[in-house]
């Protein structure tokens, strides 16, 4: 009837999981494409902005235990974008198939080429 809502309505803090193994939950705040009262973002990004302020311009986050349902703070990490690539592209190291105990290792040596070839390039930070 007028006025009711449907049975299937998805309130707020509702949780769906996107075809790439993302929790995404819905928030009250205004979606600015279709200006609804709700709208999903993704969980581990909402969750860490709320711990750590927002992700700092030209960086990603990335899971560190491979698993993207867990939404943890402490198991994301804010990585320059450039760094993807060394972790699991065409010429990567192969991170989220890793063993949890290679992934520290692969991690850091992605890091340091990253930091070399940004010293190389001028670009050096620190």
């Amino acid at each position: 009837k007028k006025g009711q809502l449907p049975h299937n309505t998805k309130f707020a803090g509702h949780e769906r999981i996107t075809h790439d193994g993302y929790v995404e939950i819905s928030i009250d705040e205004v979606n600015p494409h279709t200006g609804f009262e709700r709208r999903y973002v993704l969980k581990h990004r909402w969750l860490w902005e709320k711990a750590n302020g927002p992700v700092p311009e030209g960086h990603r986050l990335k899971c560190l235990d491979g698993d993207k349902a867990n939404c943890d703070p402490s198991n994301w990490e804010a990585l320059p974008k450039a760094l993807a690539p060394r972790l699991n592209g065409r010429f990567g190291r192969g991170y989220d198939e890793a063993p949890a105990e290679l992934k520290p290792t692969i991690m850091a040596i992605a890091k340091l080429e990253h930091q070399a070839r940004e010293a190389r390039r001028g670009r050096a930070k620190g």
